[in-house]
């Protein structure tokens, strides 16, 4: 398990002239054993207290500040279950969807770039200190359209994107769309400005196809140097074989068996109430309109293609 936490757990993150605010809850590390950060933040009852790092020394962290390892998604790929199969590692702490990158990174943004990409190196420095020991981020999806700036907040940090046929992740997102994909005000308005300024998008499964090429066109401009393109169809095997070698996490016998076990639930079930994985890629398949399969082959397989040249892959797996 992993160590007790040195420091309180950053919940919320906001940004003012005179620098940054977190707001920290006391809840340990060993505590983030849900899907998601913000399910503990909520399942946790926690003494709150908040801190201030002023503007001048935003960016100025510790050595050993940074995260071990970075997991960006196109959403609904996978991306929990490497998260939570990544926590039976055991000598790590992951933040999966931690609340404060959302609002560091949600548009307009309230600082110049290097300056932004100085307060999210300091929020970093801050799970660094919860954490006591190595940890990992995994992000929420859209963060990845602004992957390139927490990419340069962490320029040593090796990073993997979660890939899915896109015309399942499509089909996934026409049918239960997240919350920031939801109504036409707030996040979702100024998301979905930054997916399709124009508003070009004729219907949900039109978004669904334009998203996902705007997640493959940002992964673009990252480090292939750096990174690993993680497809759905190699999981769960690539999380222990692939990811956690690329992170420097090394994975013993037993840690794999817990991995393995781990795998074998479906990662977004809530705390206490495990149950078996199902596969649904062939229901996805048979949901697909023609409609959405002509999206996805005009706005969405593209990107793939070019981001998959970028790599030196080519197909699903390779």
């Amino acid at each position: 398990m992993p160590e007790k936490s040195r420091s309180p757990l950053p919940a919320r993150a906001v940004l003012r002239a005179e620098g940054m605010y977190l707001a920290l809850r006391d809840i340990a590390a060993v505590e983030l054993r849900d899907a998601f950060m913000q399910e503990t933040v909520v399942r946790v009852a926690a003494a709150e207290s908040f801190t201030q790092i002023e503007r001048p020394d935003l960016g100025k962290v510790g050595a050993n500040s940074a995260p071990a390892g970075i997991v960006f998604h196109v959403a609904r790929c996978g991306s929990t279950l490497v998260s939570q199969v990544l926590k039976q590692q055991g000598r790590c702490v992951v933040y999966s969807e931690p609340l404060p990158f959302n609002e560091l990174l949600l548009p307009p943004h309230a600082y110049p770039r290097h300056e932004l990409v100085a307060a999210v190196r300091s929020l970093g420095d801050a799970y660094a200190s919860h954490a006591g020991q190595p940890y990992l981020l995994k992000l929420s999806s859209w963060n990845t359209l602004f992957c390139d700036i927490v990419a340069e907040a962490f320029p040593a940090t090796p990073w993997v994107l979660c890939l899915r046929d896109p015309v399942e992740v499509a089909v996934s997102l026409v049918a239960r769309p997240p919350g920031w994909m939801q109504g036409n005000a707030g996040a979702a308005a100024v998301l979905r400005r930054a997916v399709d300024p124009t508003g070009a998008a004729r219907s949900s499964a039109e978004f669904a196809a334009r998203l996902y090429g705007a997640f493959c066109a940002a992964a673009c401009r990252l480090d292939p140097a750096r990174g690993r393109l993680l497809d759905y169809a190699e999981l769960p095997g690539a999380i222990w074989n692939l990811v956690a070698p690329h992170f420097g996490l090394a994975v013993d016998d037993l840690q794999r068996a817990r991995m393995m076990q781990e795998a074998r639930t479906d990662a977004k079930a809530p705390l206490g109430k495990a149950k078996e994985f199902t596969g649904d890629a062939a229901s996805k398949q048979a949901a697909a309109t023609p409609d959405l399969r002509a999206a996805i082959e005009q706005f969405a397989q593209p990107e793939l293609a070019r981001l998959r040249q970028r790599h030196g892959t080519t197909t699903q797996g390779s």
